[in-house]
C-alpha cells in the first residue's frame, strides 16, 4: 500500500447548542437559547490511516501481524468448497465513541460519496442548523441514525476530501461529533454493507453527503449502475485479523465469498446492483497470484467475460467491497446479504 505522508493539524471544536432529546424525526421538543463551547480538539490528518499504520475500524485495537511466504498458484483444479460458519449478527450500536474516524471519497451510483473507513455511507440531515451547527437527531432518532461520534482529542484522517471542511460539535449529551461543511454527520442503521444508500432520500431530509459536505440530492433511482473495476491483485496473504483469521489483497483489504455463487464449476453469479458494490478479485499477471500463508492447491481462477481471471478459494470466486478502506476488519452485517469472509 502506498503510504502518504500525514499532514496533521489541531482544530478546536464548534459550538453546539444544548437541545432536549428529540423525537424520533429529529424534532427538539425544546432547545435553549444559549450555545455552549465544546471543549477540546480534535486533530486532522490529511492522509488515509493505514498511512500511519492503523489498522481496523476505529474503535479496537491496531494490529500489523506478519504472514509468512507460500508458493505461488499452481494449476491444479480446485477441491470441493468448505462449509464455512455463518458470521455472526453485528452487535447493537452501542454509540460509543471512535478513538480515530476516517471520511473517505466513495464513487457511487448517484456521484461521490462519503464513506468511513469500512465503506458505510456518511449522511447528512436537512434539519440539523448550520449557523451555529448543531444536531437536532437525539433521543429515539439516534437508534436509525446514529451520528459518527469520536473521542475528545482523537484524530480524523481525511482521504480526498479537504481537511477544511472537517470539524466537530459538543451534543446535547456532551458527545463530539464529526461535522462536514458544517453540518452533523450519521450513519444509517439501515445500510448492511459497505456502499449501501437505503438511508438517501430517507424522509425527504436524509442525504448522503458529497465530499464538499453538500447533501447530494439525485435519487437513486435515475442513476445508472456501473459494474465495479476489478480488485487487480498480485498477492494474497493470510493474516491473524482481531475477528479471526482472513484473506486480504495488497492493500490489506478483506476479501470475501458470496453465498450464491457456484462452486463446482466454479461461476459468479454477481450482477447488477451487487457487482456495482463488489469487485471481482483478478489476478493482475495472468491468471496466477503470490499466496503467503494460503496452500496453493485451494486457489484457482475462472474466466470473465472481460477476459480477467477471477481468483477463486476453494472453489469460490472472490470479491472486495469497492467502499471499504479499511484493514484487518470484516464486515459482520455483510452475512446478512449473503457475504462472507474468505479464510
Amino acid at each position: 500500500m502506498v503510504r502518504t505522508p500525514a499532514h496533521v493539524l489541531a482544530v478546536p471544536l464548534a459550538a453546539a447548542l444544548i437541545l432536549v432529546a428529540g423525537c424520533a424525526d429529529g424534532d427538539p421538543a425544546a432547545p435553549a437559547a444559549a450555545p455552549v463551547l465544546a471543549a477540546g480538539e480534535i486533530e486532522l490528518v490529511s492522509a488515509p490511516a493505514a498511512s500511519v499504520g492503523l489498522t481496523g475500524d476505529g474503535r479496537g485495537e491496531t494490529s500489523s501481524p506478519a504472514a509468512t511466504t507460500e508458493p505461488a498458484a499452481t494449476s491444479e483444479p480446485p477441491p470441493a468448497a468448505t462449509t464455512e460458519a455463518a458470521q455472526p449478527e453485528p452487535a447493537a450500536d452501542t454509540k460509543a465513541p471512535a478513538k480515530w474516524v476516517q471520511l473517505s471519497v466513495n464513487k457511487a451510483a448517484i456521484g461521490e460519496t462519503v464513506t468511513d473507513v469500512t465503506g458505510f455511507t456518511v449522511y447528512t440531515f436537512t434539519k440539523d442548523p448550520v449557523d451555529p451547527p448543531a444536531s437536532q437527531c437525539t433521543g429515539e432518532c439516534t437508534r436509525s441514525w446514529p451520528p459518527v461520534l469520536i473521542q475528545t482529542g482523537g484524530r480524523v484522517f481525511v482521504d480526498g476530501m479537504k481537511s477544511d471542511d472537517i470539524a466537530a460539535i459538543r451534543r446535547p449529551d456532551g458527545g463530539v461529533q464529526v461535522t462536514i461543511g458544517g453540518r452533523p454527520a450519521y450513519r444509517f442503521s439501515g445500510d448492511t454493507v459497505p456502499g449501501d444508500l437505503n438511508g438517501h432520500g430517507a424522509d425527504g431530509t436524509w442525504f448522503a453527503f458529497s465530499p464538499d459536505g453538500k447533501a447530494i440530492d439525485a435519487l437513486i433511482g435515475t442513476a445508472e449502475l456501473k459494474d465495479a473495476k476489478p480488485d487487480r491483485a498480485s498477492t494474497l496473504t493470510a493474516k491473524k485479523g482481531k475477528d479471526g483469521p482472513i484473506l486480504v489483497d495488497d492493500d490489506g483489504a478483506t476479501l470475501y465469498r458470496f453465498d450464491q455463487d457456484d462452486t463446482d464449476p466454479p461461476a459468479s453469479n454477481c450482477k447488477g446492483a451487487c457487482a456495482a458494490l463488489w469487485q471481482p478479485v483478478v489476478a493482475k499477471s495472468g491468471g496466477k497470484v503470490k499466496l503467503k500463508g494460503i496452500d496453493a492447491d485451494r486457489v484457482w481462477w475462472l474466466s470473465r467475460k472481460d477476459g480477467t481471471k477471477q481468483v477463486t478459494l476453494d472453489g469460490s470466486p472472490l470479491y472486495r467491497n469497492v467502499a471499504d478502506k479499511s484493514t484487518d476488519t470484516i464486515i459482520a452485517s455483510a452475512a446478512a446479504q449473503g457475504w462472507t469472509a474468505a479464510r
